[in-house]
């Protein structure tokens, strides 16, 4: 039962559970079934990776786009008269014809692919489906028929009624009237459709070769791919150089050239006006592959793609790129997949396991999420290869996530079952006078301000001792530790006003005070004691082969609100306010100078000459504005101070008003000179490394010598 218990196994268990969730529901998404939210969030995140800063395919100029755009089909007479052109000049006839009503004569297009294929283009490509007869067929015919195998014409899917309540798909082919053999084989017919297969209508993917057989769940053969329908895209390419694919029947996730308008639309009337001064008599044209088709949201011919809506045609050359420089990316395999799903759950395990403070671990993750999105963009541009990355970082996020709530409440719980253990302990003082004035302390139960002195304490590393000792252990080694420290408050005529789980508070002057001063006085005499105490307790736990307890007290005097705080089932007497914030504070503060007792500014001024005093700082606390003096004490009043300790704080009183003064380069060397007194002072050298900061990096204003703490 304790291995079932254990924080590591009750973290894999969390780990586990959130592998199988996402990595399912992932699987599930992609064989189309339920949601789509991880598959939507993963394709937003590729499309992001291309569409900022990512790798485009290069531009290749072999390829050519003339767009049937606005001004092409907006043409007037007077168009026609200012070219000076013959009347029976190709470009007058063909002029003459796209002034007609749309759509054009085929004749048009006739002559425009007579004009581009004469000038030594190699293909003329019609991002165009002909289904039906029209007139001018038979000119277009004859020029398919002059040049064989150097035009491409668009053909399509559509669903056919084929009985009451049945569809199907069927192809939509370039009528006989122009190419008598047609079918949709044909190596001058290419299917304008992109992919079939995109569920959120954003074109990434190709399908280069098709069946209808394959649109009804069919696997084709490799075999079937000399004489099975091809693609636009496919049919273009093979006019420049031959073209094979590995799997011509997957639908291949391309690399786009770059956003819309990369391949710029030619307007087509400009082929028969500006003929000499934009072609160059056409050797603008030659060795180049010419996409015809609609630019302009007129024709609504515009696709959806990472981009945003690009022209279908300038999308087929973005198709057409990719096969001539085999610019695909692999996806990983689904077993791929799940394995970078369970590497992120194992690694959210180890952080869990390993990395106790909440600041680190939660850097420690948000540092990992970057690394690993950074390092799917590097391989998704370098190496062509698509790794999972929104899955994989859900579930490492998630698992995190459960796995910190989980040790969360697990500590608030601990704590509170300590605390409740200890309720027992209340001090003599609260005692004696409920019995010797119980009418002045209830009226005081109802809520009073005090100035009272006040002491927190907190143990260092508790939440991790406690994971790692046995339970009895730990709470017998707790409670005597506990009852000692409790021992020295009460000596001092203190109050234990509550325990925090480890964490002790402590009281003097909210009953009865010996007025400011002694109040103060016993409260840092308490600490001292608390001090010395645990030195003794940590020297006979050795003896015992136990562990240390290691103890920060922050010492603080100030008003606070006493009186019966809680519910109409449980209630305790208790001090409240800002005082007793600025004690946990100074508490807290001991980890960052090295001092396992700081006293503030307050309590400082009270207690004059009854203690040696070392200044420490003057710091600003989250959260307030005004700063505040913090001390450490060296000794008692009337205790000799050794002449080390006085040489030591000579030397250290110089170099902090050099650095009070901003002289940061003196003061660090100042400091410097303090070391051979005392080697181990973490003050000393968290001053050296503070001026060493503040040589390189100068505050900003006026320097005030004061220090902002960023943590409570």
């Amino acid at each position: 039962m304790r291995i079932l218990r254990s924080r590591r196994f009750v973290h894999a268990a969390i780990a586990l559970a959130v592998f199988l969730v996402v990595a399912g529901l992932y699987r599930l998404e992609t064989a189309h079934r339920g949601t789509r939210i991880l598959l939507d969030l993963e394709n937003g995140f590729r499309d992001s990776i291309l569409t900022v800063g990512g790798r485009h395919n290069p531009v290749d100029p072999r390829l050519v786009f003339l767009g049937i755009d606005n001004a092409s089909r907006s043409l007037t007479s007077l168009d026609l008269q200012n070219r000076d052109l013959a009347p029976d000049s190709a470009e007058y006839r063909a002029l003459s014809l796209m002034l007609e009503p749309w759509p054009w004569s085929r004749e048009v297009y006739a002559l425009l692919c007579e004009r581009l294929l004469t000038a030594g283009a190699r293909a003329v490509v019609f991002d165009i489906s002909f289904p039906t007869p029209n007139r001018g067929d038979d000119a277009l015919q004859e020029v398919i028929r002059r040049f064989p195998d150097r035009i491409v014409l668009g053909s399509n899917l559509v669903l056919e009624t084929i009985g009451p309540g049945q569809q199907a798909w069927t192809w939509s082919i370039p009528s006989t009237s122009i190419l008598p053999d047609s079918s949709p084989e044909h190596p001058s017919v290419g299917y304008v459709v992109f992919n079939f297969w995109e569920f959120d209508a954003v074109i990434r993917r190709a399908q280069y070769q098709a069946t209808l057989e394959q649109l009804q769940g069919l696997a084709p053969s490799n075999e079937q791919a000399k004489t099975a329908p091809a693609s636009l895209g496919f049919r273009a390419a093979s006019k420049l150089a031959p073209v094979q694919l590995d799997h011509p029947f997957q639908p291949k996730l391309f690399r786009f050239t770059g956003p819309p308008y990369t391949y710029p639309a030619i307007p087509v009337y400009q082929v028969f006006t500006y003929w000499k001064q934009n072609f160059d008599d056409g050797a603008a044209f030659k060795d180049k592959v010419v996409m015809v088709g609609a630019a302009g949201s007129i024709f609504q011919d515009e696709k959806i793609t990472p981009f945003g809506l690009m022209p279908g045609p300038e999308l087929h050359l973005n198709v057409i790129n990719a096969l001539l420089r085999n610019a695909f990316l692999r996806e990983i395999p689904p077993w791929a997949s799940d394995l970078l799903i369970a590497c992120a759950v194992l690694a959210a395990w180890g952080l869990t396991v390993l990395v106790r403070k909440t600041w680190v671990r939660f850097a420690a993750f948000f540092l990992l999420v970057i690394a690993y999105l950074v390092a799917v963009r590097i391989v998704h541009d370098r190496a062509d290869t698509i790794l999972l990355a929104i899955p994989p970082v859900l579930a490492f996020a998630i698992a995190g996530l459960v796995s910190f709530i989980y040790d969360f409440t697990h500590e608030t719980l601990e704590k509170l079952r300590i605390r409740r253990t200890l309720e027992a302990y209340v001090s003599k003082d609260v005692v004696r006078e409920v019995l010797d004035n119980p009418e002045s302390y209830l009226s005081k139960l109802g809520g009073e301000r005090e100035r009272v002195a006040l002491i927190m304490t907190d143990l260092r590393g508790f939440t991790t001792m406690s994971e790692e000792m046995d339970s009895t252990q730990l709470v017998a080694q707790l409670n005597e530790y506990l009852s000692i420290m409790v021992d020295d408050i009460f000596s001092r005529r203190g109050s234990v006003d509550k325990f925090i789980g480890d964490a002790i508070l402590a009281v003097w002057g909210h009953v009865k005070s010996e007025g400011p001063a002694q109040d103060a006085t016993l409260a840092v005499e308490a600490a001292l004691l608390m001090r010395e105490s645990l030195r003794r307790l940590n020297a006979d736990w050795e003896t015992r082969g136990l562990k240390s307890f290691h103890m920060g007290i922050g010492v603080n005097y100030g008003e606070v609100i006493f009186g019966n705080i809680g519910s109409s089932r449980k209630m305790e007497p208790t001090v409240i306010g800002d005082a007793v914030n600025t004690a946990s504070r100074l508490e807290g503060l001991t980890k960052d100078y090295g001092r396992d007792l700081l006293i503030g500014e307050a309590a400082a001024d009270l207690i004059g000459q009854s203690f040696k005093l070392q200044f420490v700082d003057k710091v600003t606390m989250k959260g307030k504005t005004k700063p505040l003096r913090i001390y450490s004490v060296v000794s008692r009043g009337d205790e000799p101070v050794d002449p080390k300790m006085t040489a030591y704080l000579e030397a250290y009183n110089l170099a902090h008003a050099s650095y009070s003064a901003g002289n940061f380069k003196e003061a660090k060397s100042l400091f410097e000179n303090c070391l051979p007194h005392s080697p181990d002072d973490a003050l000393v050298r968290m001053y050296i490394d503070r001026c060493a900061t503040l040589i390189d990096r100068p505050s900003e204003g006026a320097w005030t010598g004061v220090h902002i703490a960023d943590h409570k």
